[in-house]
């Protein structure tokens, strides 16, 4: 929603805790574990940005996480809808709690979580470089894809070419990405504060 109109100024709160609630951090876990455990479908951002306009409005940044994460659960074949809302009813928490410590799970979330993480991206042929001025296309693109309305059609400097990879919602070849660095003002108008926002960006969206 990162430019819309209409939903007023980002109000930071001061000493915010990482969860307001348990249940915001065991949603974390679930999204983690049901990703190591292979029992749902696809990635978590894509089935976030097809929950239904009102229900996202709705829902808090947490409860979409897991309303996504259901839904690709149930996608996937492990559970089902009925399944999921007869659990939650029952309200089991000491199977809850028996399948936390399954030791098989934890050694698979621990491989997950542990594992060496790459760096960088593939190396690919790449259309611009460090220095180079861009402009992002001013698009409406359909499906899943990572370029924020606010930076469409705006003006920026490339700093990092990182390597390539496969584009949001194409699990196709690795496309070249950048680190694009945008003065504030630019996209905020000359009333914003001063100070500069570095975003990355597929080669796709820039010309």
């Amino acid at each position: 929603m990162g430019g819309m109109h209409g939903f007023g100024p980002v109000e930071p709160e001061v000493d915010e805790p990482v969860f307001h609630a348990p249940w915001e951090g065991r949603t974390i876990g679930l999204m983690i574990a049901t990703g190591a455990r292979g029992v749902r479908t696809g990635s978590i951002r894509p089935a976030i940005e097809a929950i239904d306009p009102a229900a996202y409005l709705a829902s808090s940044y947490y409860e979409r996480w897991a309303l996504a994460v259901e839904t690709q659960v149930v996608a996937g074949g492990a559970l089902t809808s009925a399944e999921i809302d007869e659990r939650a009813a029952a309200g089991d928490v000491e199977r809850i709690r028996s399948d936390a410590t399954d030791p098989d799970l934890v050694a698979v979330l621990r491989a997950a979580l542990d594992g060496p993480c790459e760096p960088s991206g593939s190396p690919v042929a790449a259309r611009f470089a460090v220095g180079d001025r861009v402009t992002v296309d001013r698009m409406a693109p359909a499906g899943h894809h990572r370029c924020p309305r606010y930076v469409r059609g705006v003006t920026g400097d490339v700093v990092r070419v990182p390597g390539g990879w496969p584009p949001p919602g194409d699990e196709g070849e690795p496309e070249a990405t950048y680190t694009v660095r945008f003065a504030l003002p630019d996209l905020w108008g000359d009333d914003a504060e001063p100070g500069w926002l570095f975003i990355d960006l597929w080669e796709r969206y820039l010309s």
